[in-house]
């Protein structure tokens, strides 16, 4: 059997005394004792396992929290845009309020501004079968509206009733070709009737002599004449005449100061005594 010499044995055993000594040292340095070292190579040996672990779970709260604030915006954006539909329609309420306010009192203007009775009256519908040439209003036989009376707005003449039942009656539009009113040009007073043109967008002034002093942008009112529409009442200007030598009158081509497509709030025109 093979023994190991003196010197071996000597050699072999300081080794290990030299190393136990250096381990000792190395733990009484550390403060830690066996067992902590230990621990210190658990962590060395898990440290990636515990990173990887952490950044995943970071990652996921994060995420987490992310998902958080987006719901978090999400409802907050619902109800301001809730707030602003509903402020939304307060406006428009205000600014249909202030638009039939600002009318109002136009057409108390208008009322003051005419020595004439006058009857209020709303536009609560237009005939399916002619629907640009004549309307239908909310004032009829027990208002004292009756067939024949002018109506109009604070911007100018619209037309006449045609027809009266016990509460509402139907208006004719000056648009109309049915509808012919006396006029009068108002700076040089020369005295035609007023009649709807084929466009349902012009009026013709017919009647008026081929020598009379008529220009563009004259001011047409109604003359009071050949109806029981009072005199005064704005109907429109002039855009365009025509002269021929051989004709008996001109041919006189009148824009109407009323909107027709935004009719609301009219005056039935009471007949004069």
């Amino acid at each position: 059997m093979y023994r190991f010499s003196k010197e071996r044995r000597a050699l072999i055993l300081f080794i290990c005394l030299f190393l136990l000594s250096a381990l000792i040292i190395t733990v009484d340095y550390h403060d830690k004792g066996f067992f902590g070292l230990v621990e210190d190579v658990g962590i060395m040996i898990f440290k990636p396992i515990n990173r990887t672990i952490y950044q995943t779970v970071n990652n996921f709260i994060n995420y987490f929290h992310i998902f958080t604030e987006i719901e978090k915006i999400r409802q907050e954006n619902e109800q301001l845009r809730s707030e602003n539909q509903l402020i939304s329609q307060e406006n428009a309420i205000a600014m249909e309020k202030l638009a039939a306010y600002d009318r109002l009192i136009k057409m108390v203007e208008f009322k003051e501004y005419y020595s004439y009775d006058m009857i209020g009256a709303q536009v609560i519908g237009r005939e399916p079968s002619n629907w640009f040439h004549s309307v239908i209003i909310d004032r009829g036989i027990k208002d004292e509206v009756e067939t024949d009376m002018g109506v109009a707005t604070y911007n100018g003449l619209v037309g006449k009733v045609i027809q009266s039942e016990e509460n509402t009656s139907k208006v004719l539009l000056l648009l109309d070709q049915g509808c012919s009113v006396g006029a009068m040009v108002q700076r040089s007073r020369e005295i035609g009737v007023i009649k709807g043109g084929t466009d349902g967008v012009y009026c013709f002034l017919d009647y008026i002599a081929h020598d009379a002093d008529i220009q563009i942008n004259d001011i047409v009112v109604t003359s009071g004449m050949g109806s029981s529409v009072p005199k005064g009442i704005i109907i429109g200007r002039v855009m365009a005449i025509k002269k021929e030598k051989h004709d008996l009158f001109q041919r006189i081509l009148v824009k109407p100061e009323v909107d027709f497509n935004k009719l609301e709030e009219v005056f039935v025109v009471k007949r004069l005594d």
